[in-house]
């Protein structure tokens, strides 16, 4: 089945003004963070500011997400829904009952049960049909730096129906916060931005310490 691409204004999110990548509606993100501070900085703040404009939800294996935590960044969390699931076939369900064109964030996706290629491309078809902005994340203090394109096969099996990989770490220096992140595929409108980025975060970092 073949269709013309309609010329409309999808909604597009970003965790912060210079994250180098948005997630768009129809998109599928996955997130590797080497650090617990990297990936608490880039959930909450991708959250925070997506509840503004429209449905967020939240699901993973176990009550990782906290409300406390948000509710230092926004007031309203009124749009947050958030839930559990534990295999591939659990979060594919789950993918069907969200609204569609809306933002939904997966942590720790590789420890679900029964990843497997086809299930890969059942998410895939899913976040088509729905127009969701889908993001996987997954926090790892093993990470071969030399081979990341590997970790993410590991981790994604099939990395490349993505439209964005990126990898975030943090470093600190006299009480200064860095997000240093490596993007290492992107859609066409920023391609320019794959490779590495060093990024001052002191003032996101604030409200979560």
């Amino acid at each position: 089945m073949f269709f013309k691409p309609a010329e409309v204004q999808s909604r597009e999110v970003k965790p912060f003004e210079e994250f180098p990548l948005s997630f768009s509606e129809g998109s599928l993100a996955g997130i590797i963070s080497t650090d617990e501070l990297a990936n608490t900085v880039f959930l909450y703040h991708l959250v925070a500011n997506s509840l503004l404009s429209g449905p967020v939800y939240h699901v993973g294996p176990g009550s990782s997400f906290s409300i406390k935590v948000l509710k230092r960044l926004v007031d309203d969390v009124s749009n947050l829904y958030t839930g559990n699931v534990y295999s591939m076939d659990e979060l594919l369900q789950a993918l069907n009952l969200v609204e569609d064109n809306s933002l939904v964030v997966v942590s720790l996706f590789p420890t679900l049960l029964n990843r497997t290629a086809e299930n890969i491309v059942g998410l895939r078809k899913t976040v088509d049909r729905k127009g969701l902005m889908l993001v996987l994340t997954y926090t790892t203090i093993e990470l071969n730096e030399l081979d990341l394109p590997g970790e993410f096969r590991a981790l994604y099996t099939l990395p490349e129906i993505f439209e964005s990989l990126a990898v975030l770490r943090t470093n600190s220096y006299r009480g200064h916060y860095r997000l240093n992140m490596t993007v290492l595929k992107a859609p066409a409108e920023f391609v320019s931005n794959i490779g590495d980025h060093s990024i001052p975060i002191d003032s996101l970092v604030k409200p979560l310490l």
